[in-house]
């Protein structure tokens, strides 16, 4: 069984019995998405708060002054 495999099966054991196939889909999807960014967290790094809220402020300054 290939890695990717046997990855998805644990995580879908550890789901709860009660969750409905498209509760199943929604949770593997995020789980996947919360993976990449913890990989791309330690490869690429992150940003500081600071950076970030200049990032979303000069963001908000395009957006007023369209």
């Amino acid at each position: 069984m290939s890695t990717a495999k046997a990855l998805i099966i644990e995580k879908i054991n550890s789901l709860s019995d009660e969750m409905d196939e498209l509760q199943i889909i929604e949770r593997l999807y995020m789980l996947a998405r919360l993976e990449h960014s913890r990989n791309r967290c330690r490869t690429e790094g992150t940003i500081s708060d600071a950076s970030l809220d200049e990032h979303f402020k000069s963001k908000r300054g395009i957006m007023i002054n369209a």
